[in-house]
């Protein structure tokens, strides 16, 4: 591969975590010839000129690198997704599925509800501390 062809620069991308043919990327996304075609939409036929040429369709390398577990938008530098669980970077082994995913706005909610009744707990028990206090202070009368 040359450096001034088009996708020179994404191949060398880390998303793409260094590799530098679609056969690689089909082969990491466990795909046949026949699958990665019809992915891609074209012929098997098509995918196999895609293989044997030195630059293969730009799309074709996108999808197959996403398809290959890599996450190619900003803010997600590192994390892969592999057999349906998201990976942070560095990390191998519990991944979050989708169950997990959905779940994090549904205990949000619970943390802020129990939030808010741990602040009501709080000002009812200011609340009593400070009547007993005032129900029980001394009242001092000076006699002449």
């Amino acid at each position: 591969m040359r450096p001034d062809e088009p996708f020179a620069s994404l191949l060398q991308d880390a998303w793409l975590d260094n590799l530098s043919t679609l056969r690689d990327l089909q082969h990491r996304a466990r795909l046949a010839d026949q699958q990665a075609a019809t992915i891609c939409g074209v012929t098997v036929h098509t995918w196999r000129r895609w293989l044997k040429q030195d630059a293969p369709n730009l799309a074709a390398l996108r999808l197959m690198a996403i398809l290959a577990g890599h996450i190619p938008w900003p803010g997600w530098d590192g994390w892969e997704m592999h057999n349906g669980h998201l990976f942070p970077p560095g990390y191998s082994h519990h991944g979050l599925s989708s169950g997990h995913l959905m779940s994090i706005h549904y205990e949000r909610q619970l943390l802020a509800l129990f939030k808010e009744e741990l602040r009501q707990l709080r000002a009812e028990k200011q609340e009593s501390v400070s009547g007993a206090s005032a129900r029980q202070s001394p009242i001092l009368c000076l006699v002449k």
